[in-house]
């Protein structure tokens, strides 16, 4: 898809630079092949260019790039807003407690609020997650679910074996994503509590 990432480790943007472009170095000072790289005056030759390891290209195209620059100018206003909209959903979610409870805010620092996931009971509801999830389709409130243990995916757990990790799989079975995006209103964010509490009750 294409993205930005950003990093105060030399280290790590220079190996993502490589990886973003193929794994191809313009860079005297990381030329492995001096006599194909450097003329005998002692000069990089002004075409070489060398692959060093597999890469691939990764590259974002201009206007994407145009995109990336225009949306970051919003930034501050896209984080607020997701903030302000997590606020109204912790405060409703506390009538649904605690068969519902909010979004779970473990360590420091300030957050974007990519996802708000909400914690919820389906067992003491007496309902399984998929029928809870269609219900509230049925009432036009998309939800997902963020994310599946890793551990269980087929590669790793062939290439880890079996694990048990219990905090994974606790969190995962009561996790319920649910809308949040910019143009969210409060209206919005009471339709989504109360159809939640809408197929609670009717469960």
């Amino acid at each position: 898809e294409g993205g930005i990432v950003t990093t105060n480790n030399k280290a790590f943007a220079d190996k993502m630079r490589l990886c973003r472009s193929h794994g191809i170095t313009r860079e005297a000072d990381d030329f492995v092949n001096k006599d194909m790289a450097f003329a005998p005056d002692g000069k990089p030759n002004p075409w070489y260019y060398e692959l060093q390891f597999l890469g691939f290209n990764y590259r974002l195209t201009d206007f994407q790039c145009a995109l990336g620059i225009s949306q970051l100018n919003k930034l501050d206003k896209f984080v607020q807003k997701r903030r302000e909209l997590v606020t109204l959903y912790d405060e409703k979610f506390k009538k649904l407690a605690p068969l519902v409870k909010e979004s779970a805010k473990a360590g420091e620092g300030e957050r974007g609020w990519h996802l708000y996931t909400a914690c919820i009971d389906f067992e003491k509801i007496g309902i399984d997650r998929g029928t809870f999830m269609r219900r509230l389709s049925e009432n036009k409130v998309g939800t997902q679910v963020h994310y599946i243990p890793l551990h269980q995916q087929p590669y790793y757990r062939d290439l880890y074996g079996e694990q048990t990790l219990k905090g994974a799989e606790e969190y995962y079975a009561k996790t319920l994503s649910l809308p949040l995006f910019y143009s969210m209103t409060e209206n919005d964010v009471e339709r989504v509590v109360s159809t939640i509490e809408k197929v609670i009750n009717n469960a």
